[in-house]
């Protein structure tokens, strides 16, 4: 796990100062290590930086003449597989030349594969297999990979440059390009090294995220002509030598979900999906460091660590007692889930490890979380996620599984209520919808009035398109709200069956939005996160489940519920109140000090996108939309740590 940073200018050569710069502000994604690859038309020199360990004997960086070299790659490095210098980046063989930010997790079955096939390895690494996997297989090697994954390769040969992410993008990769010089990187802060890119807010982008929750739905970010490159994706960029340009940046799908799922029968779905997560989370305990793991006492997070209290009790893994982190607020009944996590831990003999934010931790954190996200936050309950990583670190645990992914598989968002019920109705009668309808309200936390409402606001799209945003159109801009362009979030108001809301979630709605939290807050904290139930092998299974079978007398995920019967107590399998990670985000609100909101609200970079006025007059009030005043606020932190203009 490791940052990456790319910067290539045929025409003015590489800058090594900001090369340097972009791959320093990330250290914390990589403080172990720290290396540089500089590249002429047919050469490659390597370079180190001040965080290269002491066996790598080359010049520094800022010892070599950048007149020399169009291309610049950097890396930093978070030692968890190999500790050893082989391990260490840019990384070259077979005339190529690779940075690497992620893990493959299937690296020991591909590095016999190709070793039948005559090649070596120096190294225990899955980097050095990436790139013979690369050199046998070209392009389609992707292909191959069980894991997560954002890196480049220059073929020094032909002269290409291949950047890929993998298939659910749960790595980042962002670039920029002028048309002489393109910057890539980890995160966003790394373009922006380059003073000469623009600190501009996509506003189109940034109304979407106010009026209607939605973001991460395109390859365009908060900033405007700063793209991503998407999950599933491959990019090749070719080069013109003899006019000193960028001669093409071609993108290319290689993985389409939509085309890798076939609904049909299952025999016993129970066991189909838990051998699969079983597998997952078995590959994703290689690792040469500690691993542990986050615990809300929801069914996601706990299934992963009962798998793992099994497999430890078969000998399997460590005898050391395995580490877990859970959130919890002891004032907060309805929040607090603390008594599950606790049934879990003492069920599967684990160490617990409990942390209960306050609003104190979070003015402590607040700012620092802003600059790690790169991007305006959802809402203050991302101290959660922050909070459970930095606990991570604090229990030396390098390496940390999370439950992300497990409720867009198995239906588990009590949305996808809506699709089951409307289903129901329409295909079965009234007298069957009311008899599901009793048995959702009795296996859920859910009221009549609450799955009726969900039924129709997620099936009916004029209700979703209009009811949502006419709330929070009144705290906006008339400026901004003529940026609303319905072409490009269409895809949210269309009616969809259950498994189109699934596909939704996966590839453009609730999925890329928690990845791009869950990446920037572990890394923040130099912790590497695994996720099992988005094994690539895992999801193409359950998708393929009907959702009939998902969702039973009322219960969701009813597969994988069976499937822990006897590995966690029943009283978590089977409950019913679903929270995950939850926060009291409103209280946190209006206990924060008065005088730094009211600051905020003085002349604020985000004026013209706001209805200042309103928001500040009901802030004092102690009344109005608590949601859109913290979106204000997290707005306008975003624009004045970034330092951004308005267009």
């Amino acid at each position: 796990m490791c940052g990456i940073s790319g910067y290539i200018n045929i025409k003015r050569k590489v800058d090594l100062d900001i090369l340097e710069r972009m791959t320093d502000i990330i250290d914390y994604r990589g403080p172990d290590d720290e290396g540089y690859a500089l590249l002429g038309k047919e050469e490659v020199i390597f370079a180190r930086g001040k965080d290269t360990v002491n066996e790598i004997e080359e010049k520094n960086i800022n010892e070599i003449d950048e007149d020399n070299y169009f291309m610049g790659l950097g890396h930093r490095r978070l030692s968890i597989l190999d500790l050893s210098v082989f391990g260490h980046q840019p990384m070259q063989k077979h005339e190529k030349v690779l940075v690497f930010n992620g893990e493959i997790y299937n690296y020991v079955e591909l590095r016999e594969e190709l070793q039948l096939q005559g090649y070596d390895f120096v190294s225990n690494c899955d980097s050095e297999v990436i790139l013979s996997a690369f050199d046998c297989w070209g392009e389609s090697c992707v292909q191959k990979f069980n894991g997560m994954w954002a890196f480049a390769i220059y073929d020094i040969k032909k002269q290409k440059l291949f950047l890929s992410r993998d298939r659910f993008g749960v790595k980042p990769l962002y670039y920029y390009s002028d048309g002489e010089k393109m910057l890539f990187s980890s995160e966003i802060k790394q373009i922006l090294c380059d003073e000469s890119v623009p600190r501009v807010v996509n506003e189109e982008v940034l109304v979407h995220h106010l009026r209607y929750n939605f973001r991460e739905y395109s390859e365009e970010t908060f900033f405007k002509e700063i793209y991503n490159l998407r999950g599933g994706c491959n990019m090749v960029v070719s080069f013109d030598f003899d006019h000193s340009k960028i001669e093409a940046m071609k993108i290319t799908r290689y993985y389409d979900l939509n085309k890798r799922i076939k609904v049909e029968e299952c025999v016993n779905s129970a066991q189909l999906v838990g051998d699969k997560l079983r597998h997952a989370i078995k590959i994703r305990m290689r690792s040469d460091v500690k691993v542990g793991s986050c615990l809300s006492g929801g069914l996601d997070s706990s299934s992963i660590v009962g798998i793992i209290g099994d497999e430890i009790k078969k000998g399997q893994g460590s005898k050391e007692k395995f580490t877990t982190v859970t959130i919890g607020f002891p004032d907060e009944d309805k929040i607090n889930e603390v008594d599950f996590s606790h049934q879990v831990t003492e069920f599967c003999n684990c160490e617990e490890n409990v942390i209960t934010p306050q609003i104190d931790m979070v003015m402590e954190h607040l700012e620092s979380i802003v600059w790690h996200q790169d991007e305006p936050l959802p809402h203050l309950g991302s101290e959660v996620s922050y909070a459970v990583f930095k606990g991570a670190a604090d229990n030396k645990c390098k390496v940390f599984f999370d439950g992300q992914g497990g409720d867009e598989g198995l239906a588990g968002y009590y949305a996808y209520y809506a699709n089951y019920l409307w289903n129901v109705f329409w295909k079965y009668g009234i007298s069957k919808f009311v008899k599901e309808l009793k048995l959702v309200v009795q296996s859920s936390s859910m009221t009549y009035k609450t799955a009726i409402v969900f039924m129709l606001y997620f099936n009916i799209p004029f209700i979703r398109k209009f009811g949502t945003g006419i709330r929070r159109n009144k705290y906006l801009s008339t400026k901004l709200k003529r940026k609303i362009n319905n072409n490009s979030i269409r895809t949210f108001f269309e009616t969809k069956d259950g498994l189109g809301r699934q596909l939704e979630d996966y590839l453009y709605g609730s999925l890329p939005c928690i990845l791009h939290w869950e990446d920037r807050n572990s890394m923040a904290s130099s912790v590497e996160t695994r996720l099992p139930f988005l094994d690539y092998e895992y999801v193409e299974s359950v998708l393929s489940i009907k959702l009939s079978d998902k969702m039973k007398n009322g219960y969701t995920k009813v597969p994988l519920r069976e499937y822990m019967d006897g590995l966690l107590p029943d009283s978590v399998i089977w409950r019913k109140n679903k929270l995950g990670f939850p926060a009291p985000t409103e209280k946190w609100l209006w206990e924060m000090p008065q005088n730094y909101v009211l600051e905020l609200l003085t002349k604020p970079y985000s004026a013209k996108y706001f209805n200042i006025k309103k928001i500040r007059k009901e802030y004092l009030g102690k009344r109005g939309n608590a949601e859109m005043l913290e979106k204000f606020i997290l707005v306008e932190l975003w624009m004045r740590k970034f330092n951004i203009k308005s267009e």
